[in-house]
């Protein structure tokens, strides 16, 4: 079985934080070929990612039709539901992979892909007796790094209790959302985590719009599915709309902005 989680480098941008306004023709550019930069070494990490998973599905036997499922998982009522929705997510990512406009596509194409093992995993698991693996928590940061911190464990809960009298802003706002080790310290040490960056239009005149870099979760809905559900990480109802289009539409509201 593949290992649950992978890394990618960073991609925060060379540039310094400005208001748009303040964006030079040169510093626009710079910002476009850093995106472009970490767009094409994602997009090379998320394929082999999504062929990965897809081999390991296709060594598995992965029903492409509910017909084999009775025979095969006949005592698991949730077993069609299941397989189902790990076919669709796997086909869901594909399709990111293909048609993703920004980041945070080809970051929910790699979350899709591995939720569907996830969820094959779970099916063959209950079918053999054994215990059903538990779904890691993605880090809401960037769902590329590391499983988040079980913050709701028995050890960590009695420790929040106990230091209950001292938290603080930082303690507070890093238990906020799930979050990988890193991430994790970065809060605490009251630093910026290491955030997944979209790019996004920002009006800067009545003839002028530049394109800047800001944490995906910022982006508004109606110009992204992914900022609420750290890209599809969360919630099962992204793998149809993928496949109904829904990212496309909204990519385009984006560009007509």
């Amino acid at each position: 079985m593949l290992r649950r989680w992978w890394f990618m480098e960073r991609l925060r941008p060379a540039v310094p934080a400005q208001r748009p306004a303040e964006l030079s023709k040169e510093q626009q550019q710079l910002v476009l070929d850093e995106w472009a930069t970490a767009r094409e070494r994602l997009d090379r990490l998320v394929s082999a990612r999504v062929t990965a998973v897809g081999d390991v599905l296709r060594t598995a036997e992965l029903p492409l039709s509910a017909t084999p499922l009775a025979a095969r998982f006949g005592d698991d009522p949730r077993a069609e539901g299941d397989c189902s929705w790990a076919f669709d997510a796997f086909q869901a990512a594909g399709k990111l992979l293909d048609e993703g406009a920004d980041l945070p596509d080809l970051a929910a194409a790699a979350v899709l892909a591995d939720r569907a093992l996830e969820r094959f995993a779970a099916v063959h698991a209950r079918a053999a007796g054994q215990p059903v693996p538990k779904a890691a928590r993605r880090c809401f940061y960037n769902p590329l790094h590391t499983a988040a911190e079980d913050t709701h464990s028995p050890v960590r809960k009695q420790h929040r209790q106990q230091a209950r009298r001292r938290t603080g802003p930082r303690e507070a706002a890093a238990d906020r959302r799930p979050a990988c080790p890193s991430c994790r310290r970065a809060i605490l040490a009251g630093q910026a985590p290491d955030v997944l960056p979209a790019l996004v239009p920002v009006k800067l005149s009545r003839l002028r719009t530049a394109r800047v870099l800001v944490p995906y979760y910022s982006v508004p809905q109606q110009w992204s599915l992914w900022s609420v559900c750290a890209c599809g990480a969360y919630g099962d109802e992204w793998p149809s709309l993928v496949l109904r289009g829904e990212h496309r539409k909204r990519a385009a509201a984006a560009r007509k902005a």
